[in-house]
Order: C-alpha cells, then sequence, then structure tokens
C-alpha cells in the first residue's frame, strides 16, 4: 500500500472567525478521510494515491470566485475547487450559507468540501448526474465515518 498524503488546512480568510483548534479537528478528519477515499478511488493513476501532501486553503466568497474565474472562466463563489496538484480551496462563507440553506451545522459543511475535493483528487467528478451521484453517496458515507 502507497504511504498516504499529508494534509494540511490553512485559514486565509478573516470573513468567519475559525479557532487553532478546529482547524486542526479538521485535518484529524482529513487524515482520517484518506484511507476510505482511496478505497473508492476510480483508478491507481488518480491524482491523490501520487500526492506527497495535499493542502487546503479555507479562502473567503470573494477569493475564491477570483480563483473560479481565472482557472475555470465561471464567475462568482462556488463551494470548493480542486486542484489535480493536491490544492483545494474551500469557501467558508459558502459553507456557511449553504449549511443553513440545507440543516448542517457549518464545521460539517466545511468537513463535507474538503471530503469533496478529496474525491476529486482520488478521480472522481460531478460533471455528470450519475459522477455528481456517486460523489454525493461517497463523500456522505465518509462524513458519517470521520465526523460527528
Amino acid at each position: 500500500m502507497l504511504p498516504l498524503p499529508g494534509i494540511a488546512i490553512y485559514n486565509h480568510q478573516q470573513a468567519i472567525p475559525l479557532s487553532d483548534e478546529l482547524i486542526e479537528l479538521f485535518e484529524s478528519a482529513a487524515v482520517l478521510a484518506l484511507p476510505h477515499i482511496l478505497e473508492v478511488a476510480t483508478g491507481p493513476g488518480s491524482s491523490l494515491a501520487q500526492l506527497d501532501e495535499v493542502e487546503v486553503s479555507l479562502v473567503d466568497d470573494e477569493t475564491i470566485a477570483d480563483v473560479h474565474l481565472r482557472f475555470m472562466d465561471i464567475p462568482g463563489a462556488t463551494d470548493v475547487i480542486t486542484f489535480d496538484h493536491g490544492e483545494i480551496h474551500v469557501s467558508v462563507e459558502t459553507a456557511s450559507s449553504q449549511g443553513q440553506e440545507f440543516g448542517n451545522a457549518f464545521e460539517r459543511e466545511i468537513m463535507l468540501y474538503i471530503i469533496h475535493g478529496l474525491l476529486h483528487l482520488a478521480g472522481h467528478e460531478d460533471a455528470t448526474d450519475s459522477g455528481q451521484a456517486a460523489m454525493d453517496y461517497h463523500q456522505q458515507d465518509i462524513l458519517e465515518k470521520v465526523w460527528q
């Protein structure tokens, strides 16, 4: 079995205060999620299996909207953007609003986005209905295993 990549989570926003303890909790849960995510990887060539480290940046809507436009040519904020080289951007402001809309605690919604990004690195895509359904299933299943 290949060694698991490290996970580093950085708070690069000031819109919503996050404690160091919460960041450490996200990191611990992400490390626990990695074996489950690798179990459902879509192939041995997934970038997650090749990485030494995954960097998760917690950002505000303005920052993620900028990344969304510059790299995907799509205007506006989104929840999570994943790059194959092991970089995941998560919008805490979107997590706050979407969490309220879907009845999830803010922290749980952020963890869901982190898992979503890791699943993308494991080769999952959500551009089709079947791909989105598979990702939804796996992220909820893994979230239940690592986040209470």
